[in-house]
């Protein structure tokens, strides 16, 4: 006992415990005397509160479900797709009837049955099924489809089912409402779902420890139950005999007859409760009824009193509770105040010091306990502290030293690199036709280049040649600086390639540019590294006619009302060879026409991504902008493209070096180079 008393914690604990001690002993004289006359009367006020309180939890939003499933199926839109499935217009306006319902039901998720045809249409939150919405045709021969031909039957609107669907792997609470014409015609089913696990944490579960929430229907079979097990799937494509029920946790028969009793009498009687004791789980619980008319559900509450009922709740207890933690309250701060506070203001203030930067604060406590025993460490502490505060800002002061010249050395770097690109652009812009040069050779032309980076891998160029010239756009492999190498290699090849060619075909001028650019790349079946190439689109111009022939590039010819793509070989030059055959080349000969153009795009233009979805510019809408710009000049278009990209782009960023050369198709301007 003396060293007991010696420590503090000692005298903590053996003061405290008396202290509780006397509190509890009172507690239980208090608690025996009252409890055993009142908690059968507590018990049933509360489980009919209780029950009342559930009803209302859980009524209202399967209710809020139920009145927009019917709302769903009274959609015209709907009822007239399913008088005509197969209209294509009718579909794509349900369909979208149906994704805007969707995203109103608790669950994000729907179906929808065609009764003609029975085919089950169907997404999720996830939209995982968007475009695919038709999962699959019910069958009145396949077991886990018998819910929807039962349910046909009913004269109710709707319905709810606790089913799992095995095509969808999905478990829920189904609301089928049927969709009826205005003369009674049975045209299908919608509605949605409550995904079980979701619906039973929501509503089955609550936060009063032995209170257990039951959903049966009419039969008394299970549609909720904390305990998955006991929840009878699909019941109403089951016999009666079959179903799994509340009767079947009923050890008792006196006590199955009480409380079929009481679901027939709530059946006559929906606005009452009834309360009742029950034999469940070994013991006896107190059981609260209320019913669902709307869902022909009964709403179960099982309370289990020994564990509900607490002691707390007496007033008579509570009061000798409050005196008893009073008395303790009041010990328990005399003993901190006499044993502890006292003693630890020193120690605060000489914290406080140190906190503020006084590391020379001392404490002269020395008594041998805990808190004698902390002052001498804190002593220790406070040496400690500043020692090593002095040694910290020796080092703090010499690694911001070394940080600072990483920085400098850092930026001076970056500025270097940034110098290096910004001449690569200059190098690369330098080998890009000039203005004047577009103009001498072509009466009318636009050109967009716009490199992902400051430099980029595409390129277009105009080459003189005796009687015309050559045109072409080319898109190389990668971007940024490798991109702009490789633009500036192919760029020497093609140009020597086209030098004095007028008189060989343009296939075979781009099977020629393959090889130059393959030995240039010193490609080889058996090298190993990256394999670069570039994808090309090339025109002949005279006074009498425009050829074409590309590989990955392709030519629009716009002009007479209509827009023609001229389709380039799938295959691209310079990179290694493949052990498939490459696609041969086509070569196009285009008569001139006064009021013709033509556009060679790369496919930057074509790949990126915009508007909400993220998809792709397309080829397609290329087209119908330039059907739609046809009386513009190629000056006003090239001003319009670069809005409607830039509007179609949005946030998305740039994913590809973008170039469209566009050029009208009329009698050459001669001249020198």
């Amino acid at each position: 006992m003396p060293l007991l008393l010696g420590s503090l914690r000692g005298k903590f604990v053996l003061l405290m415990a008396m202290a509780y001690i006397v509190t509890i002993a009172l507690t239980l004289l208090a608690f025996n005397s009252v409890s055993s006359s009142i908690t059968r009367t507590l018990g049933v006020r509360f489980a009919e509160k209780q029950v009342l309180y559930e009803q209302a939890r859980i009524r209202a939003p399967i209710l809020k479900e139920i009145a927009l499933s019917r709302k769903l199926s009274d959609s015209p839109v709907l009822q007239a797709w399913a008088r005509n499935e197969s209209d294509v217009t009718l579909k794509a306006q349900a369909l979208q009837e149906l994704e805007s319902f969707r995203q109103s039901f608790q669950d994000g998720s729907f179906f929808y049955v065609i009764d003609s045809s029975r085919h089950y249409y169907y997404n999720d939150h996830q939209k995982q099924y968007s475009g695919k919405e038709l999962r699959f045709t019910l069958e009145p021969q396949i077991p886990q489809d018998k819910w929807y031909f039962v349910s046909r039957t009913h004269d109710e609107p709707y319905s709810l089912n606790v089913d799992h669907d095995v095509a969808l792997d999905e478990t829920k609470v189904w609301i089928n409402t049927q969709i009826r014409t205005k003369d009674g015609r049975y045209l299908g089913m919608a509605g949605t779902g409550m995904d079980l696990t979701a619906f039973v944490h929501e509503f089955i579960k609550n936060g009063h420890d032995g209170v257990t929430n039951i959903l049966i229907d009419d039969s008394a079979a299970i549609q909720a139950h904390p305990n998955r097990e006991y929840i009878d799937f699909n019941s109403q494509a089951k016999d009666a005999k079959v179903r799994f029920t509340l009767f079947n946790l009923l050890a008792v028969p006196q006590d199955r007859v009480a409380l079929q009793t009481a679901i027939t009498e709530l059946q006559a009687a929906p606005e009452q409760v009834k309360t009742l004791f029950l034999t469940l789980d070994g013991h006896v619980q107190l059981v609260g009824l209320a019913y669902l008319p709307e869902m022909h559900w009964l709403n179960v509450t099982v309370m289990d009193l020994d564990k509900l009922i607490g002691g707390q709740i007496f007033s008579s207890l509570i009061l000798v509770l409050v005196l008893a933690l009073v008395v303790c309250l009041l010990i328990v701060t005399w003993i901190l105040q006499a044993l502890v506070l006292k003693r630890l203001d020193p120690l605060d203030g000489a914290a406080r010091q140190v906190a503020a930067g006084n590391y020379s604060a001392r404490l002269t406590d020395k008594r041998n306990d805990e808190i004698g025993r902390l002052a001498v460490g804190f002593n220790r502490m406070a040496e400690t502290i500043r020692d090593n505060t002095s040694l910290l800002e020796e080092r703090v002061q010499q690694r911001t030293e070394e940080l600072h010249s990483a920085n400098m050395q850092l930026e001076q770097k970056n500025k270097q690199i940034l110098d290096s690109i910004r001449y690569a652009r200059m190098i690369q812009s330098a080998i890009l036709p000039r203005y004047d040069l577009l103009s001498r050779y072509l009466a009318e032309h636009m050109v967009i280049w716009l490199p992902r980076d400051v430099v980029g891998g595409d390129f277009y160029f105009l080459q003189p040649d005796d009687d015309g010239c050559y045109i072409g756009v080319v898109d190389c492999t990668g971007h940024g600086i490798p991109g702009a190498f490789m633009s500036m290699t192919a760029n020497a090849v093609i140009r020597q390639v086209l030098t004095g060619s007028r008189d060989k075909p343009l296939s075979d001028l781009l099977l020629s540019i393959d090889e130059q650019l393959r030995l240039t790349l010193q490609h080889s079946p058996d090298s190993v590294g990256l394999d670069y190439g570039l994808d090309i689109g090339l025109c002949r111009l005279s006074a009498a006619e425009v050829e074409y022939a590309g590989c990955g590039v392709d030519l629009y010819l716009s002009g007479a009302g209509e827009v023609q793509r001229l389709s380039s070989a799938h295959r691209g030059l310079g990179y290694k060879r493949r052990t498939r055959r490459d696609k041969p080349i086509s070569t196009y000969r285009l008569p001139l026409s006064a009021d013709s153009r033509c556009y060679l795009v790369s496919d930057g233009l074509l790949d990126q991504s915009g508007e909400p979805n993220g998809y792709g510019f397309g080829r397609q809408r290329f087209q119908q902008l330039l059907l739609q710009w046809q009386s513009l000049s190629l000056t006003e278009q090239q001003v319009k493209l670069v809005e409607e990209l830039a509007r179609y782009q949005g946030d998305f960023p740039q994913r590809d070096d973008i170039t469209v050369f566009g050029f009208a198709i009329s009698p050459l301007l001669r001249g020198s180079v």
